[in-house]
């Protein structure tokens, strides 16, 4: 076995960056950025009211000036207005562009209008710069406002579309082919057998890899059976950039897929890591049609399928997207752990925020690594590492969430 270090290592090692391709914003959610976006313009592009009121000299407020008559309105989307007397007013709407010579703007629930005159009301603090967004306050023309490697959210394609960002440089997708392995597994609506289970791995690996921005999923399912195995095996590696096998990888005499993945030509990187769950992972590469393909053969066990999910395999895909932003954080134990063997241990919590900001992972172990229903209640999971067996209340360990 090697430590769970040398697993990830070995894994960042064999991977080579995704291709790059235009896309258009409006599919551009999820993908990770491979291009720097800067500003085309001041952001606001001009001085802007940020209320309902009126905008005015404010040095005719200091000469002690309260009533002002109304010399125009201004609206947002409508061309500057000017304000050529310093002792007028020019009635103004949220977002609307200050006139040239105002810079001071009283809230509408400050004043009395009548007859076309707004009358300040007593003690209402003002100031030079109040009510007002000043021009290239939020960003300057030609400031970079996103790097390469940020995941575009709902936030980053704002951004992008405030600067006409109508086509975006992204991480090509990878095509990612699911496969479940079993006789023992049915279909979702079918009625199992007794010895039988229905298929839940494959859908919840696809459902994660959505969520983590990868929605080019296939699922596959396969007999056990050697001969279907290693054809499959062979197809799915020519058209896939990346195939996820949940189950199949141990040592049982109907585990076939290692020795017809060697078959085929798919370089094996290891197949045995010092963990808990998940500690028959097996990690291979393969070049087909010009291309490198990976092979992530994960335990069968719905926990260890899904922890090794998202232990190793989505942070390997984020790294061949350049994905930049971190995949874990430190959290603090609410309680005491122990735990023996000499293995790394990746622990479910319920996690929680104190008064003070700080993040707590409530340890809930799970009964086996099939325990899939307790896992449901918790938000991710913590790394405890192989090299020490008793943890303290309010040790920082390492948290990766769950994604949803």
């Amino acid at each position: 076995m090697i430590t769970v270090q040398e697993a990830e290592n070995r894994i960042a090692q064999s991977l080579e960056s995704l291709p790059s391709e235009t896309v258009s914003i409006d599919g551009a959610l999820g993908r990770v950025l491979r291009e720097p976006l800067r500003a085309d313009r001041d952001a606001p592009p001009f001085n802007r009211s940020t209320f309902d009121g009126i905008a005015l000299d404010y040095t005719a407020i200091e000469r002690g000036q309260a009533a002002f008559p109304i010399a125009g309105t201004a609206f947002a989307g409508s061309p500057q207005l000017e304000l050529t007397d310093s002792g007028s007013c020019v009635e103004i709407m949220t977002g609307a562009p200050l006139p040239d010579a105002a810079n001071c703007v009283v809230k509408i629930e400050d004043l009395e209008i009548e007859s076309g005159i707004a009358q300040i009301n007593e003690d209402v603090p003002l100031s030079a710069g109040y009510g007002v967004h000043p021009q290239g306050s939020d960003c300057k023309s030609g400031q970079e406002l996103l790097q390469p490697g940020s995941r575009l959210t709902a936030k980053e394609l704002s951004i992008a579309a405030s600067i006409g960002k109508a086509e975006l440089v992204v991480a090509s997708q990878p095509r990612i082919s699911i496969v479940t392995t079993g006789d023992e597994l049915v279909g979702v609506d079918e009625t199992p057998l007794p010895h039988q289970i229905r298929r839940s791995n494959d859908l919840a690996l696809q459902a994660a890899l959505v969520a983590g921005g990868y929605d080019r999923c296939e699922r596959f399912h396969l007999r056990d059976d050697r001969a279907e195995t290693e054809s499959t095996a062979r197809s799915l590696v020519d058209e896939s950039d990346v195939i996820i096998l949940a189950g199949g990888v141990s040592k049982g005499k109907r585990d076939f897929l290692p020795e017809a993945l060697e078959a085929i030509g798919v370089q094996k990187e290891f197949q045995w890591v010092a963990q808990r769950p998940g500690k028959p992972l097996w990690f291979g590469t393969a070049n087909s049609n010009g291309r490198r393909r990976y092979v992530f053969a994960l335990p069968g066990n719905p926990v260890s399928c899904f922890t090794c999910l998202h232990r190793y395999v989505l942070p390997g895909l984020d790294r061949m997207s350049g994905l930049t932003g971190a995949d874990s954080e430190p959290i603090r134990l609410q309680s005491d752990f122990q735990f023996k063997p000499p293995l790394a241990l990746f622990l479910p919590v319920r996690t929680s925020i104190d008064r003070n900001g700080q993040r707590w992972a409530e340890p809930l172990p799970f009964n086996t690594s099939g325990d899939y229903i307790s896992v449901a209640s918790t938000q991710g999971f913590v790394e405890l590492p192989q090299e020490q067996e008793t943890f303290a209340s309010g040790d920082v360990v390492t948290f990766r969430p769950w994604l949803t």
